[in-house]
């Protein structure tokens, strides 16, 4: 889980979500955003908000391959995605980089989680976009 910094329930919500989107997860997990990051995008963030969620949503899950841990079940796939067996994550670097994107979510106002997920998937979209050049 992640621990709640004062008013950051609506954007520990957004994370969870989207933390538990298994395209979106494994996507981050697996490092493949490393391919798509485009720090020349003008409507980006030069990939700090990819860089920044994916530290996050790496944290909150780890990789493993069950074979290693005995055998094989049958009707389980060999490698899946499991959270971490800690109590919480602080999510205060995905905060502070937030907050220095967007003054709006600077602070610890209280904010609501569309107007996070508006702003993070978009960005997310823009510092990753596989245009280099518009």
């Amino acid at each position: 889980g992640l621990h709640n910094m004062g008013n950051t329930c609506y954007m520990n919500s957004s994370i969870q979500c989207l933390s538990h989107t298994p395209i979106l997860r494994d996507y981050f997990t697996s490092k493949s955003y490393l391919h798509d990051i485009n720090k020349t995008n003008p409507l980006g963030h030069q990939g700090r908000l990819a860089q920044v969620s994916a530290v996050l949503i790496n944290s909150l899950w780890k990789y493993f391959n069950p074979t290693k841990q005995g055998p094989k079940r049958k009707g389980i796939a060999s490698r899946h995605h499991v959270p971490i067996k800690a109590p919480c994550v602080t999510p205060k670097t995905f905060k502070d980089t937030l907050g220095k994107l967007n003054l709006d979510f600077s602070g610890n106002e209280q904010h609501d989680a569309q107007e996070l997920l508006n702003f993070l998937l978009s960005g997310l979209s823009e510092d990753l976009n596989r245009i280099m050049y518009k």
